[in-house]
């Protein structure tokens, strides 16, 4: 398959190790930085910005990958997920060929997993989630469309990730919980209790940001 990546900075060079690592041939990318077009991201021609994909499209490229990361709640990703999906391009999962998935766990379109993630039995992955290096997201979680699961995050058995949530790089949550929609979980928090929509979380235990 060959595929167009949509991004050219720091986390579209870790999408690229991870889609190459399972055989995927990456024949451009596309940057909205006019400083970066015309270069190369590890080889990849870096070829334009959006108005680009149908062009990409009439040279048989069909498929697109998401290199575009987050350290915040917000938008941006899903929006940029739909409107690849609206220019008629597959979202094929990119999946690292050392990250370990349990047979009986699904991953959603657009969905990247990263080297050394592991996802347990049961699990249900969503659409355009980030599993980032080294993540860990154990038996019957659900999490939702568009969250981030930052480097060394952990998810303990049974836990629900809403829609557009953070999980910050470190970060523990201990078995059953559940995380709303559009949740920040700061770096290395340990969440204890279920967390409310459009909270930010942080400390151990974790608490809400500003209070003691």
């Amino acid at each position: 398959m060959r595929v167009v990546l949509i991004g050219a900075g720091g986390h579209a060079r870790v999408v690229l190790d991870a889609a190459r690592s399972q055989g995927l041939d990456v024949a451009a990318a596309i940057d909205m930085d006019v400083s970066k077009q015309g270069h190369q991201i590890d080889g990849v021609p870096i070829v334009g910005d959006e108005r680009e994909l149908p062009a990409l499209r009439s040279t048989g490229i069909n498929a697109a990958i998401l290199g575009v990361g987050s350290i915040d709640v917000g938008p941006r990703r899903a929006e940029l997920f739909a409107r690849i999906a609206q220019a008629g391009f597959q979202l094929p999962v990119v999946r690292h060929a050392s990250s370990v998935v349990a047979p009986t766990a699904s991953i959603g379109d657009g969905t990247v997993v990263f080297a050394n993630v592991v996802v347990n039995p049961g699990t249900r992955i969503g659409r355009n989630v980030i599993l980032n290096t080294a993540a860990l997201v154990d038996h019957d979680c659900l999490v939702g469309d568009h969250v981030h699961i930052s480097p060394g995050a952990r998810l303990a058995g049974g836990v629900r990730i809403g829609e557009g949530s953070h999980i910050g790089i470190g970060a523990t949550v201990i078995q059953g919980l559940r995380i709303g929609e559009r949740v920040l979980i700061a770096a290395g928090a340990v969440v204890v209790r279920d967390v409310d929509d459009g909270s930010r979380i942080a400390g151990v235990p974790g608490r809400p940001m500003g209070q003691p």
